[in-house]
């Protein structure tokens, strides 16, 4: 679990393998899923807790469909990638007061559907909010 005094983080540990998969297939040599989730979780934390607007609606914006929880959506950024700005993951997450927890993810370069990303998010939070709850997985 990685946390700031502002947020912990702790993600869902397929996001992790889908993130580096990703990364594997489609960016160049210098990229790297740990940075990638360094550098979102900067971002992030500026965004939400020190409340700077880094991302326009265009980039992050929140989910409708899961029961009264915030899942919010994001477009990855992956740096050293060489991907244009359309074909970067989208990725959803789980926010609370003091955690985001990243829960899938997904690319156009993978021609994704929504709809089946928003299904996995959906299985994902119920996971990851048992994790949350006990402090462990399954």
């Amino acid at each position: 679990m990685e946390c700031s005094q502002l947020c912990c983080f702790v993600h869902h540990p397929k996001f992790a393998e889908e993130l580096t998969g990703f990364i594997e297939r489609h960016c160049h040599s210098s990229a790297s899923a740990e940075e990638t989730i360094q550098n979102i979780e900067r971002l992030l934390i500026t965004h939400f807790y020190k409340k700077i607007l880094t991302f326009t609606p265009k980039h992050l914006g929140f989910a409708q469909g899961f029961s009264g929880f915030t899942v919010g959506w994001v477009h990855m950024v992956v740096p050293n990638s060489g991907l244009s700005r359309t074909q970067v993951p989208k990725a959803y997450f789980l926010k609370s007061d003091d955690h985001i927890c990243f829960l899938c993810l997904d690319s156009h370069l993978q021609n994704y559907k929504d709809s089946k990303l928003r299904s996995v998010a959906l299985d994902r939070l119920k996971e990851i909010l048992e994790v949350l709850k006990t402090g462990h997985t399954n």
